[in-house]
């Protein structure tokens, strides 16, 4: 006799006598009979543990269904992370203040980086905080936006108050822009639109001005000067970065890494010492050159960028990172450099920094 055709008796006395969860699995997967009467018992008898693992594998497949099963059978999810980042100042930025030993991603953020919807309704309808920061110190939003997911995107958006604080959107923008997804750049800037954020429409523009201009992403720029990017403005604070974040000079995709002690450098933001954060150079000129793009930097200049203001600086820094070519490029559009004098007690200083770029244009076969 087949043993979908047993009596449910003996079905049970077979079931009974499994020990092993891989055995009773490998009994329901030969017939939905045995699926619909052990499968519920198959997902009960997991420890907290193995239901955290089995709900992380689901998710960064897009399973919700089996998210459900787990959640059904008294499963839990972490609704507030750990550095309780819902009880802290909606303005104040990220900041490495604790770095677990064995970081693990949130279901939440590995689902909305690939963009699963079925697996972020069901996760944020559990009540975890769409803004939720996990291990790696990565967000839901995040994730989404750097990886062009428009509706997770949206979704995630309809908790206006979880994304109102001025640093909230940053990172997300950030890498939006870096990757060129401009789609998910429009929804941004509309929910910005939409009401009075902290973090205001110009200040978006001139965040993701700087990731257009160093990943080359003509119209990623172009939009940003729509939106009132300022082609002239050298204020540091649209540059500032996470650290674990993309550099102005990487690939936009390149491998996250585990952050360490090393990482918990300071910055001074809004004059609050905040570790975990560094300044790129806050040059749109220089940023412009970097890109390496013609049409890029035409750009900047019909929309009014000044050389005679940023070209110094911009000469500067290239002598600073000894790069040949912008140097070449900055002397052909007729910068010049000159040595600099400080006072009020920075004379020593200043000179050691003079006579080091002094040396690196004599080192490139430049005349200083």
């Amino acid at each position: 006799m087949s043993l979908e055709w047993l009596p449910t008796e003996l079905i049970l006395m077979i079931e009974s006598n499994i020990e092993s969860k891989k055995d009773l699995n490998a009994l329901i997967c030969t017939n939905t009979r045995f699926f619909l009467m052990f499968e519920d018992k198959l997902y009960k008898t997991n420890t907290a543990k193995e239901h955290a693992a089995i709900i992380l594998w689901a998710a960064k497949r897009g399973l919700s269904g089996t998210i459900l099963k787990c959640l059904t059978a008294g499963a839990t999810v972490p609704l507030l992370d750990r550095f309780k980042s819902h009880l802290k100042d909606r303005n104040a930025p990220e900041s490495i203040t604790v770095l677990p030993r064995y970081p693990k991603p949130h279901p939440l953020t590995v689902a909305a980086e690939i963009g699963s919807m079925p697996c972020v309704r069901l996760l944020i309808r559990q009540g975890v905080n769409p803004n939720f920061l996990d291990d790696n110190y990565e967000t839901p939003m995040r994730q989404a936006a750097g990886n062009g997911h428009v509706k997770v995107v949206k979704f995630l958006l309809k908790d206006a108050d979880a994304f109102t604080g001025e640093f909230k959107l940053r990172r997300p923008l950030k890498l939006a822009a870096a990757r060129g997804h401009l789609e998910v750049l429009k929804v941004l800037f509309s929910f910005l639109d939409e009401a009075p954020r902290l973090l205001t429409v110009k200040d978006a523009a001139q965040i993701i001005m700087y990731e257009g201009l160093w990943h080359c992403h003509e119209d990623v720029v172009k939009f940003a000067l729509s939106k009132g990017a300022d082609v002239n403005d050298e204020s540091p604070k649209p540059t500032l970065r996470f650290i674990s974040d993309l550099r102005s000079d990487e690939h936009p995709y390149r491998q996250p890494f585990k952050l360490t002690q090393k990482h918990k450098t300071i910055q001074m933001i809004d004059g609050v010492e905040t570790p975990g954060w560094v300044c790129e150079i806050p040059n749109p000129l220089y940023a412009a050159l970097l890109s390496r793009n013609e049409r890029i930097l035409l750009l900047m200049f019909d929309y009014g960028c000044d050389l005679q203001q940023l070209g110094p600086e911009a000469l500067r820094y290239a002598i600073l990172k000894k790069d040949h070519v912008l140097i070449s490029r900055l002397l052909r559009m007729g910068m010049i450099f000159t040595p600099r004098s400080f006072s009020g007690g920075f004379e020593q200083q200043s000179q050691k920094w003079e006579n080091l770029m002094m040396s690196n244009m004599n080192e490139l076969g430049f005349r200083a």
